[in-house]
C-alpha cells in the first residue's frame, strides 16, 4: 500500500506539474481543470502517507 501511494503521489504530482510545460510549448489550450485533478490527487496521496505512517 504504500508503493501504490507514494507511485501515486509522485506520478500525479510530477505530471500536473509538467503537463501545462507541455501543452503550452505544443500552443495547445492547458487543461486546468484536470491538472487541478492531478494535483489534488497526488496531495491526497502524499497527505494520507503522512497520515497513516504508523500503519505501514
Amino acid at each position: 500500500m504504500k508503493k501504490l501511494l507514494t507511485w501515486g503521489a509522485v506520478g500525479l504530482l510530477t505530471t500536473a506539474l509538467l503537463d501545462p510545460l507541455l501543452y503550452s510549448m505544443m500552443d495547445l489550450p492547458v487543461p486546468w481543470g484536470r491538472d487541478m485533478v492531478m494535483a489534488a490527487g497526488g496531495a491526497g496521496c502524499f497527505y494520507l502517507l503522512v497520515k497513516l505512517r504508523d500503519r505501514f
